[in-house]
């Protein structure tokens, strides 16, 4: 069985995939398997990957199609087709750099007793030698947490996990919405175990026009029921101060584009002082969103 599952969330995405699948086909190591989860595509997605079958045979490529429901709904489904020990995520416009396996899996063999790492965690970067970000503790077992990574997009690394980790954690699915943002599984895994960061990059990434890191904020008004839950598990007491009030913020003004009162919005936050604290600003941050992005008005 592979040791490394590479795990590919993909919709109507069929003419990005060649360029990720080049960096795969063409890596230093090859003990992995790709996970193509389907998202619903209506393009010529099945067809693409199967011609990779075909290309490389001996390499353990999986395809699964599942209906539209959104990139965490994707990320669930392939739970249940994980194969390897250790899991990482590779977005459908993206690549790993020849060595990106290799580099994984020596990392993950140096702590792979250590049960208290439940991540290694790598650098993204627009080139091998330009890094989106980079951290100061490197290749130390840490509160990633409390870690600040230091650039752009301060969180935006290539984050690695134990399966069984990956797997205890699924994200929250709510009706009608198709988009959460990813802190909504992978919190649980920072506050369950340690991290190791190592300033290599290894992932290359571009952000297309119509990704979902440049979709942002649109994105996330619009699904406000992940939005406010997402917000939430933020405010959590073991997280500095100034990243628990911002998200209460959003607590409150992603409840109102959810059309909450102001009872359910303190009933159902076990951190009740902060969110009164948060009200006013989290209601004035509604009105200016709301507004900005033209959307359908919500009465307080």
């Amino acid at each position: 069985m592979p040791k490394l599952t590479i795990i590919t969330a993909t919709y109507n995405r069929a003419k990005c995939l060649s360029e990720c699948w080049k960096s795969l086909k063409n890596q230093t190591c090859k003990d992995f398997q790709w996970l193509i989860v389907d998202d619903g595509s209506t393009d010529n997605t099945s067809g693409v990957v199967a011609g990779f079958q075909n290309d490389a045979p001996d390499m353990c490529i999986d395809y699964v199609y599942k209906v539209n429901g959104g990139k965490h709904t994707a990320l669930n489904k392939s739970h249940e087709y994980i194969k390897g020990q250790y899991v990482v995520i590779l977005d459908s416009d993206d690549r790993f750099t020849a060595d990106a396996v290799e580099q994984i899996l020596n990392a993950w063999e140096k702590y792979s007793t250590c049960t208290d790492v439940g991540q290694v965690i790598f650098l993204k970067g627009f080139s091998e030698t330009e890094p989106i970000c980079y951290v100061e503790h490197e290749d130390i077992p840490l509160d990633t947490l409390n870690e600040p990574r230091i650039g752009k997009n301060g969180r935006d690394c290539c984050d690695t996990y134990r399966a069984s980790l990956f797997i205890k954690h699924p994200f929250p699915v709510f009706e009608g919405e198709r988009f959460i943002g990813e802190g909504s599984s992978f919190l649980f895994i920072e506050l369950e175990s340690k991290g190791v960061y190592i300033n290599k990059v290894i992932y290359l990434c571009d952000y297309l026009e119509d990704g979902l890191t440049k979709a942002g904020r649109k994105m996330r008004i619009m699904n406000p029921q992940g939005g406010r839950f997402n917000s939430r598990i933020y405010m959590d007491k073991r997280l500095p101060i100034k990243t628990r009030i911002k998200k209460g913020i959003l607590y409150v003004c992603y409840s109102k584009f959810a059309h909450i009162g102001f009872g359910r919005i303190v009933k159902e936050n076990e951190n009740k002082l902060l969110t009164l604290i948060s009200y006013v600003p989290g209601v004035t941050l509604y009105h200016y969103w709301n507004k900005k992005y033209l959307l359908e008005k919500a009465e307080l």
